[in-house]
């Protein structure tokens, strides 16, 4: 029997990923978004991207979930809870439903509960890169019971699900795959941010060529494995000096007109580790495994 697969919320992501799984030959794929429900540049929006990418949109989420195998719910984070909710009183038993948003993990595991209760899988699925330039090829790290059906149905497509425990997919939490997406998105999105502020405070004192050279030069030279347990231990020795370096930093970029907020961030975490102690305590000497650096927190306290 033919696949049938609906989106609920057909923003960017879910005009990305039902796009590239129509041309993978996924034919029956269905689109419902609030904005369909009046008039208006949001609704007009949605029936362009609908036609483009040759979805059929439907005008009730009722319709759409009656008359799907499979449904991705791909709203903002903030309504996840209050859309899985309207939607469970037409979900059947064998259904899935897999939520990509960026819920927070507690709201993904009672979602799951309550879908079992009828029979449902409600999968957590967190993805790991740009919908916009991968499609439906992104990362998706899947968690929850019903996760390997995800993954065996959906790749045949090309899509890139892969399971938080594929030894046994089934018995891992809705809400393990988004704990570690937004872990992950600390880094990912504050790196963002440190490099547009590193960028702006450089073309302000006008070195942005040499700094942007110096920084990929040190940076490409090593693994990032290595250059992480490098920092995370030199952090545990070095972070009093490195701290005073960095308000000397803010103080330059004070004067070019340049607002520190990341910067002040950075400053803040370094001495939160000097107030450990531990340059003295280790004798100077950096931490050479990770197992050792953690146990260290672990042992301090440190949050």
């Amino acid at each position: 029997m033919a696949l049938s697969l609906g989106f609920i919320g057909f923003g960017e992501a879910a005009y990305n990923m039902g796009k590239g799984l129509k041309g993978e030959g996924l034919e029956d794929i269905k689109a419902y978004d609030v904005v369909m429900d009046k008039e208006g540049p949001m609704r007009d929006t949605v029936l362009k991207r609908c036609e483009d990418a040759k979805i059929k949109p439907v005008f009730s989420a009722k319709e759409l979930v009656e008359n799907s195998d499979f449904v991705v719910i791909a709203v903002p984070a903030r309504f996840t809870a209050s859309t899985a909710d309207g939607l469970r009183p037409f979900a059947r038993a064998g259904q899935l439903f897999a939520d990509v948003t960026t819920a927070l993990p507690p709201i993904k595991e009672a979602q799951a509960k309550a879908y079992a209760e009828i029979g449902a899988d409600y999968i957590d699925s967190a993805m790991l890169g740009s919908l916009m330039a991968l499609g439906h090829k992104v990362p998706i790290l899947a968690s929850g019971k019903g996760c390997k059906k995800w993954h065996d149905t959906m790749n045949p497509y090309n899509m890139k699900i892969s399971l938080v425990n594929p030894d046994d997919p089934d018995n891992t939490k809705a809400g393990e795959a988004s704990k570690i997406k937004l872990v992950r998105s600390v880094f990912m999105k504050g790196i963002e941010g440190l490099i547009v502020e590193t960028l702006l405070f450089a073309r302000k004192c006008g070195v942005e060529d040499y700094i942007l050279s110096s920084i990929s030069n040190s940076m490409n030279r090593d693994k990032f494995e290595d250059i992480a347990l490098r920092m995370a231990g030199a952090d545990l020795i070095h972070s009093e000096r490195r701290s005073f370096e960095v308000g000397e930093s803010m103080e330059l970029m004070k004067e070019v007109g340049v607002e520190p907020l990341m910067a002040q961030g950075t400053k803040d975490r370094l001495a939160r580790t000097a107030a450990l102690g531990l340059n003295e305590e280790l004798h100077g000497i950096v931490p050479k495994e990770f197992s050792r650096i953690y146990s260290l927190w672990e042992e301090k306290k440190y949050s």
